[in-house]
């Protein structure tokens, strides 16, 4: 099985390496790190990166364009049933959560996208999307490797279920966190305004 990937971020990385670690179906599972521009379609219909010809599954990962690719992608495998598309999101797509408000709306617009394409096209490929919680930070969060650790049970546990959409966020109050995640950054304001030559 291929898999590509986009971006080379820390969660990009655990990803590569836990899929390639475990074996499907005692085969072994190849990533392929892919760059966002490389994504495009050929004359005869046809999802290539760097001139190879696709990958079973694409984990659209990197912000960068995520829309459009996913987009061009649809395009390419949507009368192909063996085919696998996730999107990495973030639960700052639903609204009036996120103070991040060009970050939200982004992620807001690969999730209506992806609903849309999931409930009005034909498409036959299956579609995952993953809006994240707060992500490998000291406040509650969740860990790349378990975020990984899901990718792969999707791509190998459930040929016959399409699980269209999940929230993963760490087990703990949202208003909560968030205030604890405001006191950090006033924190770190304070300390860099008092030692602005250490760089802070």
């Amino acid at each position: 099985m291929r898999v590509a990937i986009t971006g080379t971020s820390g969660l990009a990385k655990v990803i590569k390496d836990t899929l390639e670690s475990t074996p499907f179906r005692g085969q072994s599972i190849e990533v392929c790190p892919i760059r966002c521009e490389d994504i495009t379609m050929n004359k005869e219909n046809c999802w290539i990166y760097d001139g190879h010809t696709p990958c079973d599954v694409l984990i659209n990962l990197a912000h960068q364009d995520q829309t459009k690719i996913l987009g061009i992608t649809h395009r390419a495998w949507e009368s192909n049933d063996k085919k696998y598309v996730i999107n990495i999101s973030s639960r700052a797509a639903r609204p009036n959560i996120s103070k991040g408000y060009e970050y939200a709306a982004e992620k807001a617009q690969l999730n209506h996208l992806a609903d849309n394409l999931l409930f009005n096209s034909k498409k036959r490929y299956k579609m995952t999307t993953i809006n994240l919680g707060l992500l490998e930070h000291e406040l509650p969060s969740v860990k790349h490797q378990d975020v990984a650790g899901l990718i792969h049970k999707l791509i190998t546990s459930y040929p016959d279920y399409e699980v269209s959409d999940i929230t993963l966020q760490a087990h703990a109050n949202y208003t909560e966190v968030q205030e604890d995640k405001e006191t950090l950054r006033d924190t770190e304001r304070m300390i860099k305004s008092l030692y602005p030559q250490n760089g802070m």
